[in-house]
């Protein structure tokens, strides 16, 4: 009996040792699984502090139009609708920037190409987007590229037959995207471009670089319309870029954003004028 005792109290206390640490393995086990899945709702919280648009934050900086009129979007897209036009030397303060263009107003959108407009710091002088047009411009509902962002009035006809071919051949290609050494519709250099127009409008000549154009243009100091202008010390020394005047102060080039209507008295292009020369 006593032996019987002693075994019955020995599983006792063997089963009161093996009970604490059953619990304890099972509790350890469950917090590591819970550890497992915790994150999920902290991660949920920190995911919904982030602000949605990141990019789309308000700036100091103001931007100034330096074309004529320039296309006025309903959202950040080259394929947005028109809804009005900016005209030359309006300044709006940048709220947003998103895809080559700038947020001038709530849902209205304009270019940033240098191109078309300077981008500076500061706040403009005074707010002006009230005075901002809001008719959609005909002639320019189809545009649909940072190219075709103007809408300029074309320039009083000429009496040159040859010069006015040159111009209406330079203005069928605006919207012509950029290519290096291009010399097709389908991509343009600023060379390639002159070469392609004269060509196709009256005159031959060979394809070669705006220096040598440069040498063989005779210089001249009041330009009509289907004449040249040339620049200096753009991209390389030298005569390095050119376009076709077409009257009022404004030519069409092959520039970086494809071929494109451009102001004369932007800085940028009076910095680095060379001068006018005819075929």
């Amino acid at each position: 009996m006593l032996k019987k005792a002693n075994r019955t109290v020995m599983n006792m206390g063997l089963a009161a040792l093996l009970v604490p640490a059953a619990l304890t393995f099972s509790t350890t086990s469950a917090s590591a699984n819970d550890g497992g899945a915790a994150p999920a709702p902290v991660q949920e919280k920190v995911t919904a502090s982030v602000p949605q648009q990141q990019a789309t934050t308000t700036t100091n900086q103001k931007v100034i139009v330096n074309v004529n009129a320039l296309n006025i979007r309903q959202g950040a897209s080259f394929s947005s609708p028109v809804v009005g036009t900016a005209t030359q030397g309006q300044e709006f303060a940048i709220l947003k920037e998103a895809n080559g263009l700038v947020e001038i107003a709530p849902n209205k959108w304009i270019s940033k190409s240098s191109s078309y407009v300077t981008i500076a710091s500061g706040k403009p002088s005074a707010s002006q987007v009230k005075g901002v047009s809001t008719s959609t411009p005909s002639t320019s509902t189809a545009s649909t590229s940072a190219a075709q962002e103007t809408s300029t009035p074309a320039p009083a006809p000429t009496t040159s037959t040859a010069s006015g071919s040159t111009v209406n051949v330079a203005r069928s290609l605006v919207g012509s995207p950029y290519q290096w050494a291009g010399n097709t519709p389908s991509g343009f250099d600023c060379s390639g471009f002159i070469a392609y127009v004269f060509n196709h409008s009256g005159h031959s000549i060979s394809r070669t670089s705006v220096a040598n154009y440069w040498n063989m243009a005779t210089k001249i100091s009041s330009p009509q319309p289907g004449d040249l202008v040339f620049f200096q010390n753009t991209y390389t020394s030298g005569p390095s870029h050119m376009g076709i005047y077409i009257g009022n102060g404004q030519m069409i080039h092959a520039g970086s954003h494809g071929v494109a209507v451009a102001d004369l008295d932007v800085s940028y292009y009076q910095d680095h004028f060379l001068g006018y020369g005819r075929f």
